[in-house]
């Protein structure tokens, strides 16, 4: 088949899909083996159709009236039977198609600042597509086309990480003003600049934590209890606000000599609830 041919037949091919849905619809039995005698080959292909009529339309097969078909038309399609179309010929041809990626954003809160990254490059799907064409006398009577999926197309995957903000969770005065465990008053923030792993300990404002000494504020003139915590200020700096899992909403405003690295000091009101609390590791979200 000469490349003209080719182009002109895999043309043909999605004018075949117009062509079999004008197909008028036909009776649905039982799976039947038919084989399908024609000028240049027999064709094994099974059918639901009921009658011999309803086969061809299976084909998308439109024969003009003085067709010679054996057994006729009206005839009744049992399985195993032949069926014979006098002058009738068959050719085939079979190509592939990429499918390009879609693209599917996925939006993402957990950080800023606000950017897309590719977090999957995708793959191209390819398609194979087998077309039947039946010529009768040097004219086509009828196409099939049939596609199978080689491979699934899998989409590009983009995150949009949102912009943190300033607005996102409570404001420094709002958290020493409430200076309140989680609640749904306060939730947990929906997006953050950095989430860290940091080993937990627990001080009260009085003497019993911070000495006989203790005035009850921090070393920036924060006063000191629930809400304030003390932080390595190379890993946190003074006045970020964090949301603490467990403990709720805070802000760093305090030092301290036995602080390093992931190490936190959460404040409280009393030595029993720093009893309580102890030692334990937590997850702080770094908000501004």
């Amino acid at each position: 088949m000469s490349h003209g041919l080719i182009r002109r037949f895999f043309g043909w091919c999605t004018l075949g899909l117009v062509m079999g849905s004008l197909v008028p619809a036909f009776a649905q039995g039982e799976d039947k083996q038919i084989q399908v005698h024609l000028a240049n080959e027999v064709i094994p292909l099974n059918s639901h159709a009921t009658t011999v009529a309803g086969f061809l339309d299976e084909l998308s097969i439109n024969l003009p009236q003085d067709a010679f078909v054996d057994p006729p038309v009206n005839a009744a399609l049992n399985d195993g039977m032949s069926v014979f179309l006098e002058g009738l010929s068959v050719t085939r041809g079979v190509s592939t198609r990429t499918v390009a990626p879609t693209i599917e954003m996925v939006d993402a809160w957990h950080h800023g600042g606000e950017s897309l990254v590719v977090e999957s490059p995708g793959r191209d799907g390819i398609v194979e597509s087998t077309c039947t064409v039946f010529f009768l006398k040097g004219r086509e009577v009828g196409r099939r086309q049939h596609d199978r999926v080689v491979r699934e197309m899998q989409p590009t995957r983009v995150v949009h990480y949102h912009q943190l903000t300033a607005e996102d969770g409570p404001s420094i005065e709002e958290i020493l003003e409430h200076r309140m465990p989680p609640s749904d008053r306060m939730a947990a923030p929906l997006r953050w600049r950095n989430r860290i792993v940091m080993e937990s300990t627990a001080y009260e404002p009085g003497p019993t934590s911070c000495g006989k000494w203790a005035s009850g504020y921090t070393a920036n003139g924060t006063k000191a209890g629930y809400g304030v915590v003390a932080v390595d200020t190379a890993v946190i700096p003074l006045g970020t606000r964090l949301y603490i899992e467990g403990y709720g909403y805070a802000v760093a405003a305090d030092t301290g000599g036995a602080i390093d690295g992931h190490d936190i000091d959460l404040g409280f009101m009393t030595v029993d609830e720093c009893i309580q609390w102890g030692r334990r590791d937590v997850t702080v979200y770094v908000l501004y």
